[in-house]
C-alpha cells in the first residue's frame, strides 16, 4: 500500500495565480478588441472603394468615397484625409498607416500600429 503524506493538486495560492493570469488576458482582450474590429472595418472600407474602378479618379474623389464608408462603419481613429493614394507598379494604391494608443491601467498604455495597402482597379 502507498502511504500518501503529501498533498495532491494545486493549493489555493496556485489557483489564485492561475486566475490572475486568465483575468489579465481577458482584460487585454476586452481592451484591444475594439481597436482590431475598427481596423478590419477600415480594411473593408478601403477594399470596397478599390473595387469601384476608381483607378483613374482624383485623390479627392477617392477620399470622398472613403469618408462615406468610414461614416457608415463608424470609424473614428482616422479620417479619409489620412489615407494616401500612392503610385505603385501597374497603377495606384490606397494606403493608410496609423497608431492607436489604448490606456490599460495606471501609466501603462498599449501601442498598436496598423498599416494597410489596397491596389486601385
Amino acid at each position: 500500500m502507498l502511504n500518501r503524506k503529501h498533498q495532491d493538486g494545486m493549493t489555493g495560492a496556485g489557483w489564485i495565480v492561475i486566475l490572475a493570469i486568465v483575468l489579465f488576458f481577458m482584460f487585454m482582450l476586452i481592451k484591444l478588441t475594439p481597436a482590431y474590429l475598427e481596423y478590419f472595418s477600415i480594411k473593408s472600407s478601403m477594399s470596397s472603394v478599390a473595387e469601384q474602378n476608381v483607378g483613374d479618379s482624383s485623390t479627392g474623389e477617392i477620399r470622398r468615397l472613403l469618408e462615406g464608408r468610414f461614416t457608415v462603419n463608424d470609424v473614428t481613429s482616422i479620417k479619409a484625409s489620412d489615407a494616401k493614394v500612392k503610385d505603385i507598379t501597374g497603377g495606384r494604391a490606397l494606403y493608410v498607416k496609423y497608431e492607436r494608443r489604448i490606456p490599460l491601467f495606471g501609466n501603462i498604455t498599449a501601442l498598436l500600429e496598423f498599416e494597410n495597402e489596397v491596389p486601385l482597379k
